[in-house]
């Protein structure tokens, strides 16, 4: 029985990045052998294992083989034979196939090492093509390590899998968790770069033109890097650019549904667009256009959401440097109205009061207030 440290630690160590989780290759063992020495079995499709004391994830070397469509039909087969090369031989690219024994002796069949140094994402072996999913991973891989450059023939087999369109295979709940990774890398705009130009993006979104937006995605993408954005908001800001879409609320939540979108998400894009017109002019409006702002954005109940609004609402417009200024003024403004306007005695104005008449005099309260503040 021998034990391998492998994938993204080997190759965040020699890259001379933070090493955040450990994956162990274990050769040689079977599943009795590992129960008995106390690791504790995990899942049901693969033969993995968490250390008693690390909590570490440890495999058996594997092979897998494809029976059938789509990203889950694979067969694997788990043995004492199964050897160090035939397990790092089913990986996706070379740079996470690299293993480092107990020694700290590194063991790359494939010339991951050399790739690293040459930056260049590259296939494994012909049966990567065998994998929807990893159409997805190497467009995140592409914003993560974005110095990098995916090789030809990965990039024509990156097409080839598009082609075969087994990527409409895959769960939603997997196609989102591959891209908000990639929402949290700093050059997230590439990601989509990457899958427009082997056909995944239409296949996704065919809602997005993303020819006519690509520029203007990458500057709030740039933007939204600057500012330190959370991947929520940079997904929501991505979302963004997939209206005019705001006049069919059917589309959109068919949208999210396929992509299986967070709520926080779909809430933080539906408030950003559909208050885009009244952010914009905000200096034009008049105070009960101002106040029915703050009730439609639900302030009230939710004042942290302006912040993010906000954010969103900035990357967006980045380009043109007086809205961009105007914008801050407006979130200064709307900071100032929420202040004052949470001050009001709510009790005593609904005092002696009922149904829609409390609503009717709280809204008339603040009326008189937002137009004195103005």
């Amino acid at each position: 029985m021998k034990i391998y440290l492998v994938g993204g630690a080997v190759r965040d160590q020699i890259m001379g990045l933070s090493v955040k989780d450990k994956d162990y290759v274990v050769v040689g063992s079977t599943f009795e052998e590992m129960i008995k020495l106390g690791y504790k079995p995990v899942g049901k499709d693969f033969p993995v294992f968490l250390h008693p004391k690390t909590h570490h994830e440890y495999a058996l070397a594997r092979i897998e083989r494809k029976v059938s469509k789509g990203y889950k039909g694979f067969k694997v087969y788990a043995s004492k034979e199964v050897t160090l090369e035939e397990d790092l031989k089913r990986r996706d690219l070379t740079i996470n196939a690299i293993a480092k024994d107990a020694k700290g002796q590194f063991i790359d069949p494939f010339h991951g090492i050399e790739d690293i140094k040459n930056k260049v994402l590259r296939h494994v072996s012909a049966a990567f093509v065998e994998d929807p999913i990893r159409v997805l991973r190497i467009a995140r891989f592409s914003a993560r390590f974005y110095q990098f450059k995916i090789h030809p023939k990965t990039a024509a087999i990156l097409k080839q899998i598009v082609k075969n369109k087994e990527i409409e295979a895959v769960a939603s709940e997997r196609i989102w968790h591959e891209l908000f990774v990639g929402f949290s890398e700093k050059k997230s705009y590439l990601m989509f770069e990457v899958l427009h130009k082997c056909g995944a993006l239409q296949l996704l979104l065919p809602e997005m033109n993303y020819v006519k937006h690509k520029h203007s995605i990458r500057k709030s993408f740039e933007y939204a890097l600057k500012a330190k954005y959370s991947p929520e908001v940079k997904a929501a800001l991505f979302f963004m650019y997939l209206y005019p879409l705001k006049t069919n609320s059917k589309l959109q939540e068919e949208i999210y549904t396929k992509l299986s979108v967070p709520n926080e998400v779909k809430k933080l894009t539906k408030k950003t667009i559909s208050n885009l017109s009244d952010l914009k002019q905000f200096k034009k409006l008049k105070p009960r256009q101002i106040l029915d702002l703050i009730y439609k954005m639900d302030l009230f109940r939710s004042p942290d959401t302006l912040l993010d609004v906000m954010k969103i609402f900035e990357a967006f417009i980045c380009s043109q440097p007086a809205q961009l200024k105007a914008a801050s003024i407006t979130l200064k403004s709307l900071n100032k109205y929420l202040k004052h306007l949470n001050k009001l005695n709510l009790s005593s104005i609904s005092q002696n009061k009922r149904g829609l008449d409390i609503k009717d005099a709280i809204y008339e309260a603040r009326l008189n207030l937002t137009t004195k503040l103005i």
